[in-house]
């Protein structure tokens, strides 16, 4: 049984991998095969279709960011303002480094539309826990005026992670490196605070 594991974790890997050198668009069978060193056959064994492997794929992506996010949300040890950094630092350094799963997650949200996307959901439900902790430690502002603003924030990472370095940026937040992504999570940050 580990190894029927190994071989299906195997597989979801190089899933992530042929979104990145491909595009979810020009994803294959045959592409992840030879990705994963392995027969179609194997995916088949592992799998019902490739739309199922494509979603457990972005299911386990979506899930390990959700973790890594709520965690910086949650933690009680830091300020808001580090934890909204942290938040944006991890998701603009996350679609440098990854852009082909960043659009796939989205592709069907903002494309098709599907607010019931899992990617969707995910996304509004680290946008509601953005606002209720930027709600509890602002207790003098406006709940709306913050909801607001962590909306105009969410957004502008929203198009990043779709459409990466759309608009013209000065380079030191262009998102060729982790140390651009994070001063531009600090920027995005302090343009929340400004906001409200």
């Amino acid at each position: 049984m580990p190894e029927r594991s190994a071989t299906r974790q195997l597989i979801l890997e190089a899933v992530v991998t042929c979104i990145e050198k491909y595009g979810i668009d020009k994803l294959t069978t045959r592409r992840i095969a030879e990705e994963a060193g392995t027969n179609i056959a194997s995916i088949n064994y592992h799998f019902r279709s490739k739309d199922e492997l494509v979603a457990e794929t972005l299911s386990m992506t979506i899930n390990h960011m959700l973790e890594d996010v709520f965690a910086a949300i949650d933690n009680a040890q830091q300020p808001f303002h580090a934890a909204l950094t942290d938040v944006l630092f991890y998701l603009l350094d996350g679609t440098r480094k990854f852009p082909g799963i960043s659009r796939a997650h989205l592709y069907r949200a903002v494309i098709q539309n599907d607010r019931a996307s899992i990617s969707a959901q995910a996304m509004l439900r680290v946008f509601d826990r953005l606002a209720k902790r930027a709600i509890r430690e602002h207790p003098g502002k406006d709940p709306k005026r913050i909801r607001l603003a962590v909306s105009q924030v969410m957004s502008a990472i929203m198009f990043a992670l779709l459409a990466r370095d759309f608009f013209p940026l000065p380079r030191e937040f262009q998102l060729t490196s982790s140390k651009n992504a994070h001063a531009l999570a600090e920027a995005y940050a302090a343009e929340f605070e400004a906001m409200l």
